[in-house]
Formats: structure tokens, C-alpha cells, sequence
């Protein structure tokens, strides 16, 4: 009886031993796996991270515009942010080797988040004016366009800019077309977006408002051909715009000028225009 009782204790025990050497057996090969799923996954990583690492060493211009100002910069029907100024800005960063990030930014406060670093440069239709001049570098101009006068339809009071002298004009507190309309003596209703500037002047809490032909000729396009609005004035004087960006930075400034000039030169420039404007926008 005895020796029934040890020969069952002795096979448990050998099993018992069995198993567990199974089981390291196991242990190791799923190591073994596991070292050289994690040998793979290490190469992978560090092949991802030189690609980060060589993606992370291209320069990056970051630009500021509205993404509200059609078809300067605005967004499309997918929400995409995209635009004359967009196109432009990746044409830019292209030729310069650089990566682009854009910034959206209210037209109002753009300027002081210039000066605070938000980013390096303005495009958003940004006209060189002798007081921002003071203020900021300008690159080469690559936009050319005149203000124009734009009343409701039934409007007979207002035929000339010189008509606007106590009338309310509709205008985005520190655009341009601000100061044309005040050295008229227009009353300023601030508003700075075109598309509520001009509701503004079809509702009549605006008398007229001045801004640029393309922004108007575009808007109109967009609303089929309305005729609810007319022009009638345009200014003898044509705007240029072009990339704005803080004093003291000459190599960038060099480097964008760079780009611009190939830009031209190649044509890329014109079809950016003719796709957006249908016609060429980049001579004066």
C-alpha cells in the first residue's frame, strides 16, 4: 500500500515538473518573440523618428491671415482653409524651402498679433501704405488693384467720392479703405468683414462702402450676378499689397523677395490670379 502511495507521489511530482519545464519552454520562445518583435519595432521607431527629426529641421514660415476674406483667404465648402493669399503663401514657402502654417486671425487685431510674435508675416491683401510703411517691412508687391465706390442699386445720392462727405460708409476699422472713406468725410460704420459691410449697405445702415474691385467682383460672382449693389466710382490711384512683416527682419524679407521674383517670372504668380480673379492681378 505504501509503495502504491510513493509511485503516485512520484508520477504527480514528475508531471508537476514536466509542465512547469513546458511552461518555461513557452516562456521563452514568447520571449524570444517578444525581443525580436521589440528589436523590429525599435528599427521602426527609430526610422520614424529620422523622418520627424528631418521634417523638424525645415524651416517653418507662419503666416497670419483672416480665413474670412474671400477669395483672398477664406474657407471652402469642406471647412479647408484656402484662398489667393493661401496659394500664394505655399508658391512662397516652396521656392524658400519651407514648410507654411497659417494662422487665422480677425483683420482688427492682426496687426498686434504681429507685433506680439504670433507669427512672421501678414497675407491677407495687406496694401502698402506710407504708415504702415513706419511701422513694417513690405516684400515685393504681387498684387495690384484699385478702390472702388459701391452703393445699393436704387442709390442716386452718392455718384462720386466726394459724395460720401457725411454719408456712413461701411469699413473694416483699420483697413485702408477706412482712411479713403474718412479723408472724404464719411462717417465710419465699422465693420470688417466685405460680405457684412455690404449687407450693411443693402439694409441701409450703411450709405456706401469702399473696397477693392476683385473683393467686389468676386462677391458678386458668388451671388450670381446680383444687382442689388453698384459701383459708381473707381480711384484714378491703384494699390499695392504684398506680404507684410516686422522691421528688422532683412534675411526673411530677402528670402520671400527671392520667391516672389521666381514666382513672377515663372508665370505662377498669373495662373494663382487667373484661377482665383480671371485675369493677372501681379502687374500694375
Amino acid at each position: 500500500m505504501k509503495k502504491k502511495v510513493i509511485s503516485i507521489l512520484l508520477t504527480a511530482v514528475l508531471a508537476t515538473g514536466m509542465a512547469a519545464c513546458g511552461s518555461n519552454s513557452n516562456t521563452a520562445d514568447n520571449s524570444a518573440n517578444n525581443t525580436a518583435d521589440n528589436t523590429q519595432n525599435t528599427a521602426e521607431t527609430s526610422t520614424e523618428s529620422t523622418g520627424s527629426a528631418d521634417s523638424a529641421e525645415k524651416p517653418v514660415l507662419t503666416v497670419g491671415m483672416e480665413g474670412t476674406y474671400a477669395p483672398y483667404t477664406y474657407h471652402d465648402e469642406n471647412g479647408t482653409l484656402t484662398g489667393f493669399e493661401v496659394d500664394m503663401a505655399n508658391a512662397i514657402g516652396e521656392k524658400m524651402g519651407y514648410d507654411v502654417q497659417f494662422v487665422e486671425t480677425e483683420w482688427d487685431s492682426i496687426t498686434a498679433a504681429l507685433d506680439a510674435g504670433n507669427f512672421d508675416a501678414v497675407m491677407n491683401q495687406v496694401t502698402i501704405t506710407d504708415e504702415r510703411k513706419e511701422k513694417y517691412d513690405f516684400s515685393t508687391p504681387y498684387i495690384y488693384t484699385r478702390p472702388v465706390l459701391i452703393v445699393a442699386a436704387d442709390n442716386t445720392d452718392i455718384t462720386s467720392f466726394e459724395d460720401v462727405n457725411g454719408k456712413k460708409a461701411a469699413e473694416g476699422l483699420t483697413s485702408n479703405f477706412n482712411e479713403i472713406a474718412k479723408s472724404y468725410g464719411a462717417e465710419i460704420v465699422g465693420q470688417d468683414k466685405f460680405a457684412l459691410a455690404m449687407e450693411c449697405v443693402l439694409s441701409g445702415e450703411a450709405d456706401c462702402a469702399i473696397n477693392d474691385e476683385l473683393t467686389y467682383a468676386y462677391w458678386k460672382q458668388q451671388k450670381g450676378g446680383d444687382e442689388s449693389t453698384k459701383i459708381v466710382a473707381e480711384s484714378d490711384d491703384v494699390n499695392a499689397s504684398a506680404v507684410m512683416l516686422k522691421k528688422g527682419n532683412d534675411e526673411l524679407v530677402e528670402k520671400i523677395n527671392t520667391a516672389i521674383d521666381a514666382l513672377i517670372a515663372d508665370g505662377t504668380v498669373k495662373e494663382i490670379s487667373e484661377k482665383y480673379f480671371g485675369l493677372d492681378v501681379s502687374q500694375p
